[in-house]
């Protein structure tokens, strides 16, 4: 039943860390909380960080066969992490990967030229609220007004992010404390280590004109064990529909013209951004 229900049998983990994401995530606000909020936020964290790692991959490549199943990793992981499944496909596989996402990942030209942590920290601030808010302004044109339909429902895209937007609001009639000191800053959290990966994929790129050199490229293997092979970023460019599985094999045929520079041996993880500051230092990164 779950070959039939499952795309690919390595997304079976993935799809139940998914659909149980929302409930470790909100279990706060139906327990009783026996240890300070900020020990609960640090285990929920380790628990379910890296949701929007799989909603990156489920909405590139959805991880299930049926609709209403996808439906529900869409709900699920969007209300965890804050970057609704519609938010992604908007800003990122439809933006992004069609290199017209200005209006969600604004840069300036000293930010990307190089790696440094005043540009790494001002990139991944100022890009939050766009990132976020762009989106939603986005789905009301076209499908609230418009009503567009390719290549995504528009008008469910304003739906969904409305939908979300009013979920919080009512969770913070309800407990509006652990909404200000925990769910508010989890989302902002979130968004910032997204853009951060994003900063780090593409900092010091030629996005726009060489396709071998349009993306940095983690080899790190704990990296990418842990993140399914998010690291083979310009293997996942070329072929964004690729099952990531198969990224580590198209990153060996194109390996050889892509710019050495842009191949890292280091971690992409979040964590790791004082080190990173600490390489870029030691001109390294």
């Amino acid at each position: 039943m779950a070959q039939k229900w499952i795309s690919h049998p390595a997304d079976r983990l993935n799809v139940a860390r998914g659909l149980f994401a929302p409930v470790i995530l909100f279990s706060p606000f139906w327990c009783e909380l026996q240890e300070p909020l900020a020990l609960f936020a640090i285990a929920i964290f380790a628990l379910v960080g890296d949701t929007n790692y799989l909603l990156h991959l489920h909405i590139h490549k959805p991880f299930a066969e049926k609709k209403w199943l996808n439906l529900l990793l869409d709900l699920h992981m969007g209300f965890t992490t804050g970057m609704t499944a519609s938010n992604w496909r908007i800003q990122h596989r439809y933006g992004h990967h069609r290199g017209i996402d200005a209006p969600y990942r604004p840069h300036r030209a000293w930010e990307i030229a190089e790696y440094s942590a005043l540009g790494a920290l001002s990139y991944s601030t100022r890009s939050i609220w766009p990132t976020f808010w762009r989106p939603i302004l986005e789905s009301l044109e076209k499908g609230v007004i418009g009503n567009i339909k390719t290549p995504i429902s528009y008008r469910w895209a304003f739906v969904e992010q409305s939908a979300f937007i009013i979920f919080v609001l009512a969770l913070f009639v309800w407990r509006p404390s652990l909404v200000v000191l925990f769910l508010i800053p989890w989302y902002a959290a979130i968004y910032f280590i997204s853009r951060y990966v994003d900063y780090l994929n593409h900092y010091g790129c030629d996005e726009n004109s060489d396709r071998y050199a349009c993306a940095n490229n983690s080899l790190n293997r704990g990296f990418n064990r842990l993140c399914q092979n998010f690291g083979y970023h310009t293997a996942h460019h070329l072929q964004p529909t690729a099952h990531w599985t198969e990224l580590p094999k198209i990153h060996s045929r194109i390996a050889h013209r892509i710019p050495p520079r842009l191949l890292k041996t280091f971690s992409w993880s979040c964590l790791l951004l004082p080190y990173h500051c600490v390489r870029a230092w030691r001109g390294t990164m």
